[in-house]
């Protein structure tokens, strides 16, 4: 892809190169990647449609950077209205959720933020709303490919609140987690990504939702689990993901 070409509409935003390779493995073409500050962005064609797969990095930081430059690529400030899904994995911490389930998430919030003494609710990022929320129609076809195909497979979509911080969540900070906000939201899955790409979608007024698959549940042996799970979730987070691109594509 040159620097010139045109980019999709449709935006994929991962943070490492273990949640882009199953989007590189279902593609039939893929372009040279662009680095872009810290991102790595490619065209990838997957079933007769293109979109811009951006490998964003970990963290708030890198995440919200690299979708702000992919945002801005794809024509935004010259009125084009792209659409931003987040895929990955994510730790699962909601009543019933399994290791292999993948979370859309319906809500998003700050584990990070913390300006109650100004009146602001716990998760909130000061000047911004309470918490972030997924696209309607992103939100409905997601837990249709949930309903259709997953569950045929064994394994469910399920909506929920994605708390992200820039920290790993491992068993010592659930317990924290739940006791600070359980007035305040029920956390289902937590990852270092999702609310800081929400956030940006957000004020560009662009649609989004997270779709992340559940590699641990911030167990004692979390990273470990995460690893062991890494490849499986990941995909079967692109699988829901391109069940959304597709879905874009035909309107």
């Amino acid at each position: 892809m040159s620097r010139g070409a045109a980019v999709p509409r449709i935006i994929v935003v991962v943070a490492m190169s273990d949640e882009a390779q199953p989007f590189v493995d279902r593609a039939s073409r893929v372009d040279e990647p662009v680095a872009v500050g810290g991102s790595l962005q490619r065209v990838v064609e997957i079933d007769g449609v293109e979109l811009l797969l951006v490998q964003g990095g970990i963290g708030f930081v890198n995440s919200a950077s690299a979708t702000t430059s992919a945002i801005v690529r794809a024509g935004a400030l010259d009125g084009v209205v792209p659409t931003v899904v987040s895929a990955g994995t994510a730790a699962g911490m909601g009543h019933g959720i399994e290791i292999g389930d993948v979370v859309a998430g319906a809500e998003y919030v700050n584990l990070d933020a913390d300006a109650r003494v100004f009146g602001y609710r716990l998760g909130q990022v000061p000047g911004m709303p309470a918490s972030f929320h997924a696209d309607a129609h992103l939100m409905e076809a997601a837990l249709a490919y949930g309903t259709s195909v997953a569950s045929e497979a064994g394994w469910a979509v399920r909506p929920g609140l994605i708390a992200s911080s820039d920290a790993f969540m491992t068993a010592d900070r659930v317990v924290g987690v739940r006791s600070a906000f359980a007035d305040v939201v029920d956390v289902d899955a937590v990852d270092m990504e999702s609310m800081a790409i929400a956030q940006t979608c957000h004020v560009y007024r662009v649609p989004f939702v997270s779709v992340r698959g559940v590699s641990d549940l911030a167990g004692p042996d979390a990273h470990d689990v995460h690893d062991e799970n890494l490849a499986l979730t990941a995909g079967r987070s692109a699988d829901v993901a391109l069940a959304l691109v597709r879905g874009l594509a035909s309107r």
